[in-house]
């Protein structure tokens, strides 16, 4: 059986805990309904420092290695990191189809985002451009 592999693309730096959570969260969202998860951010502050800039760009970096293999990008949270950013950037140059959800993981309509309280006009500059599934 083939899974199709998104890409989990929410905030890790800030309060770390609580972002870790969302993220464990969000991954086993797509492990239940039938997508392997990539979290990156799960997996390279195991053995890399985030608090170290030359550790840090190398891990979303890597992390960026692994979006190129994913079928698409999952989108969490109302707000948009740095290294999400990056990351968004990078997913517009490749051409991966995004999905929007909120932090409780409820989808956010692109056609609707004009008036969804959900998202901030700086989210909206961050997603333009992207290809939406």
């Amino acid at each position: 059986m083939f899974m199709k592999k998104v890409f989990i693309c929410s905030p890790y730096r800030g309060d770390v805990e609580r972002n870790l959570k969302a993220a464990r969260k969000h991954a086993r969202m797509a492990a239940i309904i039938g997508y392997c998860p990539m979290a990156p951010h799960l997996m390279f502050p195991q053995f890399l420092n985030d608090k170290d800039p030359e550790q840090r760009i190398l891990g979303i970096t890597l992390g960026v290695e692994q979006m190129k293999v994913c079928d698409e990008i999952w989108i969490f949270g109302g707000r948009i990191s740095n290294g999400m950013a990056f990351e968004l950037e990078q997913a517009k140059e490749l051409g991966i189809p995004v999905r929007l959800y909120d932090d409780d993981g409820n989808r956010i309509s692109p056609a609707t985002m004009m008036i969804d309280d959900r998202v901030s006009e700086e989210y909206r500059n961050a997603i333009r451009g992207l290809k939406f599934v």
